[in-house]
């Protein structure tokens, strides 16, 4: 008798462990069925809700369904991943990733580290460059590495808040070059020009779509790329990597969602961020803001990246102090 109602139970198991497969198959096959909740932690008006609105346009066409974004701000992204943590990981909500995101992660102001993301797709990917002033004394990025290497802390470098990509680029970048830099920090690119035309700073870290009127104006010149391949708008600027040094950053902007959600969600995403950006209105939208075509990735190559790029934001929050945990 015993053996009989353990083949009953075992039974009663069996039938619900599949149907609550044969749920959770049905669930995705029909994703998306209602809302997505796209969020972001910058301000509207701002670069990514820029890049956020603009992939969102044909995206709801593709998906089908309403897309709502909205801001979260808050510790450079940390209130946002923190909110995505206690969602279900059912590709309802997503979240645009930027390299602050990243830096607050690795500094520990976020429960997630990059464990508990998977990414979507990539959309922007702005190079940084050193700029100088056309009047400036330095002419090239050979002359800049020279005088570091002689005078520590002598070269003044403009960047946009300390602990960013921009304070990143000029930490990694003087690392591999052998010097140290002064570091000063402004509320954005703007006031990086203006100081740097007015002399208050050897160097500027800036993107091209920050510094191109003034460099046409011929005020300014990029000196130096921190990207693997000549930019063809510069094609006389040299790169780090073709100097020796193997450093690479950029202003980038990306999607993720929350680790374990669906397979077949994760594709059908990827898939639909993909036809979304192919679409004349995205590429406008790169070619005004003098991005190329290789800013888009998704899929394994997106992982891939971001995999790639946390270990130097862990290892350089902590060189530099900024590590919370």
């Amino acid at each position: 008798m015993k053996r009989y109602v353990v083949a009953f139970v075992i039974g009663l198991m069996s039938i619900s462990m599949l149907a609550g497969f044969l749920s959770e198959a049905q669930a995705e096959d029909k994703y998306p069925s209602r809302q997505i909740n796209w969020y972001i932690h910058s301000s509207a008006g701002g670069g990514t809700d820029i890049f956020s609105r603009t992939a969102a346009l044909r995206l709801r066409r593709i998906l089908k369904v309403p897309i709502v974004i909205s801001t979260m701000s808050g510790g450079s992204g940390s209130r946002m991943m923190n909110y995505m943590l206690d969602q279900p990981a059912d590709g309802y909500t997503i979240c645009s990733i930027t390299n602050s995101v990243l830096g607050a992660m690795a500094r520990g102001l976020t429960r997630a580290t990059i464990d508990d993301i998977v990414g979507i797709a990539r959309g922007c990917y702005d190079p940084q460059a050193f700029v100088v002033s056309s009047k400036g004394k330095f002419k090239t990025i050979q002359q800049i590495v020279e005088f570091g290497r002689a005078n520590p802390k002598k070269v003044k470098f403009g960047v946009a808040h300390m602990g960013g990509i921009d304070h990143l680029s000029v930490h990694e970048f003087a690392k591999a070059a052998g010097f140290k830099p002064e570091l000063v920090p402004f509320k954005g690119g703007g006031e990086i020009i203006v100081n740097l035309m007015g002399g208050s700073i050897d160097v500027g870290v800036l993107n091209p779509s920050e510094f191109l009127g003034q460099y046409e104006a011929g005020n300014v010149k990029p000196v130096v790329f921190l990207v693997q391949k000549r930019l063809k708008a510069f094609p006389d600027v040299p790169t780090g990597k073709e100097l020796g040094y193997d450093v690479e950053m950029a202003t980038w902007r990306g999607v993720i969602v929350k680790k374990g959600t669906p397979a077949p969600i994760v594709k059908k995403l990827r898939e639909a961020f993909m036809k979304s950006m192919k679409h004349k209105v995205y590429q406008d939208y790169l070619k005004n803001n003098y991005m190329g075509p290789e800013s888009i990735l998704t899929g394994e190559e997106w992982e891939a990246f971001l995999h790639k790029k946390w270990p130097i934001w862990v290892s350089a929050m902590k060189e530099l102090g900024y590590t919370k945990k």
